[in-house]
């Protein structure tokens, strides 16, 4: 229902009078007589929509399947990073998140969860995250569990708990050596042969169990202190049968407020490579990568790589052709599906093996559409609430907020009146607010998006 229809107030054709309609009935006012404040017409049409939102029932989705839990566990870590966000947050307070969420409040919603995705802080620095990791995959095994870490304190007990669950496993590395490591990332000896041991060992267990597809995956921060380096990042990767590689541009030396790219040369190279790799290593590898700088001329690199033959690149990168030529990113998804499927795992689509946990998408009338409103639940160490990892959070949007009788109403939670609004919005083809080119926001026909990610 349009809310003009129950309230609006409008210029008639001669101008001189204001046609005000309430429920359908119709008043017309001299507006000489009658002076309007857009503020209080304003937020007397926001309650009716918020009414109408709240009231139409094609918005509500329960408590949902498939519920992608990204919990902010701890905020604190055992690396100080140079490019670090969260460390050069001065007199941050280390917290973990309250007990009585994770093993109490959301008790009622594991059995309908797809993924929990520890985030924010480095999960294996706390001896809580790992006991909470043992709970989730000794109770509820067919959660499947998506670590993301920088590897130092990756040792054999947590080796042991990613293999037994089938752990979807990310090193962020950021660096080739010890040198570039300590240039790029902490400028602290041993810690990159450190790192470097334990992500071999793990590798080396995996294929011991004859999991090598649950190879782990990738990322390295790159800013003016590593461009030179992204080649040859990507090459050891690729050595030791690494097939999911992401990078991110340093959105702390360039300011996502200025086009101002420090050592724009090699920033302009570096993106040219991971252009024309992400094309030539395409169901091979997946490459990706996030600028979140301004970059204007990006289009034209995309030009440029569009023109180039991949025999050209073929030769341009025949070392790295060499080494994946066998790859095939979806045997590697079926085999690992295969293995998911026989020890009870809940099961992803091709799209979310590529793509990750936080963007997941559905079909609504024939269109691809951020599922993130039903089903993605963000939730702070501190109880604060987001839907994706794009959306920030807000002070006001609290889990704790949706308390009654010491428990969580998750149905209230789920169907609340910002998560239908943006339900009705990304329907509608609106993702104002949210991050630009994200790959859940295309609003792609459905067929495509099946004929793309090989869905019958």
């Amino acid at each position: 229902m349009k809310t003009d229809k129950i309230f609006s107030v409008k210029n008639d054709e001669r101008n001189t009078h204001k046609i005000i309609t309430v429920a359908g009935l119709k008043i017309k006012c001299k507006k000489d007589k009658i002076k309007f404040k857009n503020e209080k017409i304003n937020r007397l049409k926001q309650k009716i929509e918020n009414f109408i939102i709240m009231h139409d029932k094609s918005l509500d989705v329960g408590i949902p399947n498939n519920i992608v839990l990204q919990l902010c566990f701890n905020n604190d870590c055992n690396c100080k990073c140079n490019f670090c966000t969260i460390y050069h947050q001065q007199g941050l307070a280390s917290r973990i998140i309250n007990p009585d969420i994770v093993y109490k409040q959301l008790l009622p919603l594991y059995p309908k969860t797809l993924t929990i995705f520890p985030t924010y802080g480095e999960i294996t620095h706390r001896k809580e995250g790992y006991e909470y990791l043992k709970f989730i995959n000794e109770k509820y095994h067919h959660i499947n569990i998506h670590v993301e870490s920088n590897g130092i304190a990756f040792d054999e007990k947590w080796r042991k708990l990613a293999i037994d669950n089938l752990m979807s496993v990310n090193f962020s590395i950021n660096g080739i050596d010890e040198e570039s490591y300590r240039r790029t990332t902490w400028d602290k000896e041993g810690i990159f042969t450190r790192v470097q041991e334990n992500i071999k060992k793990y590798i080396e267990d995996l294929d011991k169990n004859n999991l090598s597809e649950f190879r782990p995956s990738f990322t390295c921060v790159l800013n003016s202190t590593n461009y030179q380096n992204t080649l040859q990042f990507i090459k050891n990767a690729l050595e030791l049968g690494i097939w999911k590689i992401c990078f991110y541009f340093d959105c702390r030396e360039n300011s996502v407020n200025s086009m101002q790219v420090k050592d724009k040369e090699n920033f302009e190279n570096s993106l040219m490579t991971l252009l024309e790799l992400e094309k030539l290593l395409l169901d091979k590898v997946r490459v990706g990568f996030r600028v979140y700088m301004p970059c204007k001329n990006i289009s034209e690199y995309e030009e440029k790589v569009a023109k180039m033959s991949i025999e050209d690149l073929k030769a341009k990168y025949s070392d790295i052709w060499e080494i994946v030529k066998d790859f095939d990113t979806y045997k590697i998804y079926q085999a690992k599906t295969q293995k998911r499927k026989e020890q009870g795992k809940a099961l992803y689509s091709y799209y979310i093996e590529m793509a990750g946990n936080c963007y997941n998408q559905h079909d609504y009338n024939g269109t691809m559409i951020c599922e993130n409103p039903d089903t993605h639940l963000r939730i702070r160490e501190d109880g604060r609430l987001a839907v994706c990892s794009f959306i920030g959070y807000k002070d006001s949007y609290n889990v704790y907020n949706f308390m009654e009788n010491g428990a969580i109403n998750w149905n209230k939670l789920f169907n609340d009146e910002y998560r239908r609004r943006l339900r009705r919005n990304f329907r509608k083809g609106n993702y104002k607010g949210c991050m630009k080119n994200c790959i859940a926001a295309r609003h792609i026909k459905t067929a495509d998006f099946k004929t793309m990610y090989k869905e019958s």
